[in-house]
């Protein structure tokens, strides 16, 4: 048996000793570093950490609450605290130590803003974290800090967002801190066009965390940006894309192009989805589903090019039974977007309503020119 499996186990056991207040731990700081150790294993993808740490935080929102008021007076503790609530632990716990009549030993801006962070209030947050200097913070704290700072400043200033998530790499290396803030700083430089710097951060992602549990919903969200064009210098990542793929393995290859095809036809980019179809239908065995999706994909994007009778010729012949629900709903939404296609449209009926001026105008300016030339012509 690993280490890290042996690890995972005794938590497990441990757990249900917690919820019987057999077995706690000696302080919020013992807490948070078995928590912090859970969360590195799901970094590093142990499936076990993942499930372990959910239970584990549930445990600990009962018994974060139980300590001695005394303890929260000891800065390391209330430094634990707030890790916890920014971790996804219940927020209620900072809110009972602000309620208080002496507030813990730590900057106020930092209590309430990781409270105002937890609690969703994401502008109260910013407002308060802003002066909070990460890198003066004990390392762990700090790296923490400057990633949900990082997280807050995505959409208001991207360089500010991007330098906060270096500093949250740079003071938490190989935790789960580092894993998510390189997650975030990858698409940030993706959606800036920043194609060096992507490919930097990506290869140090790959080697680093390529096991991470968060990996596979990840490299998804990175083809659905190359697929809906949402990445700065749109034309070259569907050649960037293909380079990277091609060191891949057929499987993973055919469900990348799978990928692409499908979020391009939510996104209405039919070119980029006919190229990942046609990929991916190359890579699938004949009457396997993945042909058949590689097919709906395809003819959705056909119907509305020039070749619209060979995509409706796919979509009437997708064999439905090897669809998921999600596919059929775009099989049935394709099929009546190409009846709308060969529909003359209807004629307007009569309106009571006076025409515009604009319309009065026009059709004035077409009497006259009428008359003209049918004078013309006498």
């Amino acid at each position: 048996m690993t280490r890290d499996r042996a690890f995972l186990l005794i938590c497990l056991f441990l757990l249900p000793a917690f919820a019987l207040a057999e077995e706690r731990p000696k302080d919020p700081v013992q807490a948070i570093r078995t928590l912090r150790s859970i969360q590195d294993r799901v970094a590093q993808g142990s499936s076990e950490a993942y499930e372990v740490q959910k239970q584990y935080l549930a445990e600990l929102n009962e018994q974060m609450g139980k300590f001695d008021p005394e303890v929260w007076k000891d800065p390391r503790n209330a430094r634990a605290a707030i890790f916890f609530v920014l971790s996804g632990g219940d927020p209620k716990l900072l809110r009972d130590l602000l309620n208080r009549g002496s507030a813990p030993a730590i900057d106020e801006r930092l209590l309430k803003g990781a409270l105002a962070y937890a609690e969703g209030q994401s502008a109260e947050a910013a407002k308060l974290l802003d002066g909070i200097e990460a890198r003066a913070l004990e390392p762990s704290m700090g790296g923490l800090v400057a990633l949900v700072q990082g997280t807050l400043l995505e959409k208001l200033d991207t360089n500010k967002a991007i330098a906060l998530l270096d500093d949250a790499r740079l003071l938490s290396p190989g935790t789960l801190i580092e894993e998510s803030a390189l997650r975030r700083e990858i698409l940030l430089v993706a959606r800036g066009g920043d194609l060096e710097r992507f490919d930097r951060l990506h290869s140090q992602y790959a080697r680093r965390f390529r096991r991470s549990i968060y990996g596979a919903s990840f490299r998804r969200e990175i083809l659905a940006g190359v697929a809906r064009r949402e990445f700065g210098g749109a034309s070259e990542w569907i050649t960037r894309i293909e380079g990277v793929l091609e060191k891949l393995g057929h499987e993973e290859q055919r469900e990348a192009y799978l990928v692409i095809a499908e979020e391009a036809v939510a996104g209405g980019n039919a070119d980029i989805a006919r190229y990942a179809a046609g990929r991916a239908a190359k890579l699938a065995p004949e009457g396997s589903v993945e042909r058949e999706r590689a097919r709906l994909y395809e003819g959705t994007a056909l119907i509305v090019s020039d070749e619209f009778d060979k995509g409706l010729s796919a979509l009437q012949g997708a064999a439905r039974d090897k669809l998921s629900a999600s596919d059929t709903e775009i099989l049935e939404s394709a099929l009546a977007l190409a009846g709308q296609i060969r529909k003359w449209p209807a004629t307007p009926a009569g309106s009571s309503d006076p025409m515009p001026a604009s319309v009065t105008r026009a059709q004035s300016a077409i009497s006259a020119v009428d008359s003209l030339l049918g004078e013309g012509v006498q």
